[in-house]
């Protein structure tokens, strides 16, 4: 039987077109590794779309797993078992500020960033129209109802999601993109203006000004380190800055942690490296680990107008007691068994080596990342920047597929070809020789294609 052959004729690959659809066949996985039927032992340099921050088949998980089949695997909220109960307590202390919040769960990042968005509408609905909120002008109908976005960014692929996501997939749903969503400039130091790293958030506020204000906008919308579109840290102050605007307009701040949680910057949120703290949290990817499972966290201050007023987003399988299981014993390996040390120390040998190797290549525009969160972005040249793949060559070959596909095929090396540059996400128990491993076939990707 060829598998590959039978999922390509009947399975739908994200993304892509199917006729070039050429899955590889899988015969096992363990640690960082896919193993394939045809013998070929791959790292995976994308750790499975940022879900297995953990790598394949960690034990201790499995062991959690099995236990909560022989138990509870699932049933619906109107029952309680104790997985969902001791996951939704143990985020709700996690997640910075009060903790006294309250979670919804469900099966994907887009699904917890509709629920963040019709929490941020339906919260500032009521305080406009039930506790008689003063606007900063005229109250005009509708409520406050607008999200601020960012280019640069990517929450998901459902119709609120995607529609506020600044990245080319949305423009697969365009025209029919739900209305509300405002697009502000994401905050990238390699390309701010001169002396002026923060004139992304004086420019957001200026947005939120010229779209009404308290009076029209609920809520800004951000990935505190970007992901799919560039891995972009924030320069220092941004973040602080962003909460004080919001602050000041009366604004929630909800923080997309679907791809940068779960200690892939070193911290179990990125947001922590700031200070900062977010009125509603949004985790997915890695919280499961092998299961499906997204998590929309919000403050007292949110979840409390839910009290009486109905929280009108639900899914089948939210709690699903087989993956906050799951999510529970992760949580406890990244934080009991070195896990997170091991990532911000490999996260700084390979920060370093990356740039390092960067440094020898004139098309090697710039090297970032925090924790084990890294990416090359490559330009024709250091003095324009311009990138050797722009935002509307998401899709096109560019040297970026060449690199992707040469790693692949000759150094056994799995990395996306849709990125901005060279993706350099390992899973969190990546080792020091295995690094070095990683190193010297990315340098031998950049004599081959770049210059």
């Amino acid at each position: 039987m060829n598998v590959s052959n039978i999922q390509a004729q009947h399975f739908m690959q994200c993304w892509g077109a199917q006729a070039n659809y050429k899955p590889v066949e899988v015969s096992h996985t363990m640690g960082c590794y896919i193993y394939t039927t045809d013998g070929r032992k791959i790292f995976d340099l994308r750790s499975a779309h940022e879900c297995i921050n953990l790598g394949f088949n960690h034990p201790t998980v499995i062991e959690a797993m099995k236990r909560q089949m022989d138990s509870v695997i699932y049933v619906t909220d109107d029952f309680a078992t104790a997985p969902t109960a001791m996951l939704a307590q143990k985020l709700a202390q996690l997640a910075p500020g009060n903790p006294n919040k309250k979670v919804w769960f469900g099966q994907s990042g887009a699904a917890a960033i509709e629920a963040a968005i019709k929490a941020a509408r339906m919260y500032q609905y009521i305080r406009t129209f039930k506790e008689g909120k003063i606007a900063d002008a005229p109250n005009q109908y509708p409520y406050p109802y607008k999200i601020i976005a960012r280019y640069k960014s990517w929450h998901g692929s459902t119709s609120g999601a995607a529609s506020a996501g600044g990245d080319p997939r949305r423009w697969f749903q365009e025209p029919f993109t739900v209305p509300g969503v405002v697009f502000a400039p994401e905050a990238n130091a390699y390309r701010a203006p001169e002396n002026d790293p923060l004139w992304s958030a004086d420019y957001l506020e200026y947005i939120i000004e010229q779209e009404g204000g308290s009076n029209k906008v609920a809520a800004v919308l951000l990935e505190p380190v970007v992901g799919s579109n560039g891995i972009i840290p924030p320069p220092p102050g941004y973040m602080q800055r962003v909460r004080e605007i919001c602050d000041r307009w009366g604004l929630l701040l909800i923080a997309d942690e679907t791809m940068s949680g779960m200690g892939r910057t070193g911290k179990f949120f990125a947001i922590e490296h700031f200070d900062v703290v977010p009125d509603i949290i949004v985790m997915g990817k890695a919280l499961g680990v092998y299961c499906p499972l997204s998590a929309c966290i919000m403050s007292e201050e949110v979840s409390r107008v839910f009290d009486d007023n109905i929280f009108g987003h639900g899914q089948s399988f939210s709690g699903h007691a087989l993956g906050c299981a799951a999510a529970l014993e992760s949580i406890r390996v990244l934080q009991e068994d070195g896990v997170m040390e091991n990532c911000v120390a490999m996260g700084q040998y390979l920060g370093n080596a990356l740039k390092q190797l960067g440094s020898q290549y004139t098309q090697v525009g710039d090297v970032r990342g925090m924790g084990l969160f890294w990416t090359m972005e490559l330009v024709h040249d250091r003095e324009s920047k311009t990138p050797l793949r722009k935002t509307t060559e998401k899709y096109t070959p560019t040297v970026v597929s060449d690199i992707a596909r040469y790693l692949l095929e000759e150094e056994n090396i799995y990395v996306p070809a849709d990125k901005f540059g060279i993706w350099v996400v390992p899973p969190l128990i990546v080792t020091q020789e295995e690094v070095d491993m990683l190193i010297g076939a990315i340098g031998r990707a950049l004599a081959k294609f770049v210059k």
